[in-house]
């Protein structure tokens, strides 16, 4: 049978470097009813490709599972998460700790067993073993991965210095991806949704948190701006500004309004507008952003200006 060709070989000849990381002893590839083995509420991805799945399993389906995924036995009491959607199947024996999505396609695919590879970590070493696997074959999304190394963090007590260790990173990548999640909520969701990556991320950490952070990445989902474009936004808004002259008493602060209307003119210009009213006189300035030649005649164009000087 082609799906049992992996059975009787070594973890090594099918993960390379497993040997590292899953005791010899552990290595034993054994056959176990999909129905009885649940998922592990630690697992750090939350989304999974529906077409790749399809895929994944077209293929189970021609050749079986080739690669044999690694499980814990549950231990007496101890529950794990069933596949979405499914009824109860009777009680479930084990937990993945790396291989979930295999164990979905085999579903997918109608299999009723699975090559495993029974080891007996616990929550803390399955999460790092389920991470290592996705950060090595298929990668977290960035909140994702972020969320999954501050578990990590609590689960171990570590230090980002001996986090990166244990993962075999750079201290700084740790610790940029942990900064992600300082990023406020709405700016998480378009990463989580995909529509921001991990360098627009990056470059919204180098501007202060607040509402023209909030704005510029609602920019980049409105207008698709690039991570470099986002780059030099960030740097121009951190630019130091020239104080303006102001009349005695004169109000700047900014109210729900003025931002409602910057937020418009934000929307229809595609570049930060900045609005200074005087409260009393209702005078002030309105200022837009740009940030190269062609930018201003895109903006003068946008307001009905004839940018045609010939």
């Amino acid at each position: 049978m082609k799906g049992n060709r992996v059975l009787g070989k070594g973890l090594s000849a099918l993960i390379p470097g497993a040997d590292d990381i899953v005791p010899s002893g552990a290595q034993t590839v054994d056959a176990v009813p999909v129905r009885q083995i649940g998922f592990n509420p630690l697992q750090p991805r939350k989304i999974f490709d529906e077409e790749k799945l399809a895929e994944l399993a077209a293929s189970i389906e021609e050749v079986g599972v080739l690669q044999p995924i690694l499980v814990r036995r549950l231990r007496p009491g101890e529950g794990a998460r069933r596949h979405p959607g499914s009824a109860e199947e009777g009680p479930l024996h084990y937990s993945v700790v790396a291989g979930e999505r295999r164990v979905r396609a085999a579903r997918i695919a109608g299999r009723a067993d699975i090559p495993v590879i029974v080891c007996s970590y616990e929550q803390t070493e399955a999460l790092k073993v389920a991470l290592l696997e996705n950060i090595q074959r298929e990668d977290l999304g960035p909140i994702e991965e972020a969320e999954a190394l501050r578990a990590l963090m609590k689960g171990y007590g570590a230090t980002q210095e001996e986090l990166a260790g244990m993962l075999g990173k750079n201290r700084s990548t740790v610790a940029n991806s942990l900064r992600i999640l300082s990023l406020e909520d709405d700016i998480q969701r378009l990463l989580h949704d995909g529509i921001l990556s991990r360098g627009h991320a990056k470059a919204l950490l180098g501007m202060p948190a607040g509402p023209p952070r909030v704005r510029l990445a609602m920019l980049c989902r409105s207008r698709g701006l690039s991570v470099r474009e986002v780059e030099r936004r960030v740097q121009a808004a951190n630019r130091p500004r020239r104080p303006r002259r102001t009349r005695a008493k004169q109000s700047t602060s900014e109210t729900p309004e003025i931002r409602a209307l910057c937020a418009r003119a934000e929307q229809l210009l595609g570049s930060p507008v900045t609005i200074v009213r005087d409260a009393r006189s209702g005078k002030g300035v309105m200022s837009v952003n740009f940030y190269s030649d062609n930018d201003l005649i895109r903006l003068l164009g946008i307001i009905g200006v004839d940018t045609d000087l010939s």
